[in-house]
């Protein structure tokens, strides 16, 4: 029976994590993930803001519709 499996072999990091880089490349590696991490919160945050924003509105058109169907003499 076949026991390698793909845990066997020691995969711990990355190429780049592994390898022990420093000064430049480390440098700009931290910086993009840095960059993407930003935008993908920033993405994350507008689909939050954008459905607040539908919620606000359906309310505010479910209050209108009920006023004008009930109107107060």
């Amino acid at each position: 029976m076949n026991t390698n499996s793909l845990f066997d072999s020691v995969i711990l990091a990355c190429p780049m994590c592994m390898s022990g880089l420093s000064g430049e490349g480390l440098m700009a590696a931290n910086t993009a993930i840095g960059v993407m991490l930003g935008v993908l919160c920033s993405v994350l945050a507008s689909f939050l803001f954008f459905i607040g924003y539908l919620m606000k509105r359906s309310r505010r058109c479910a209050a209108e519709d009920a006023a004008s169907a009930n109107p107060v003499a």
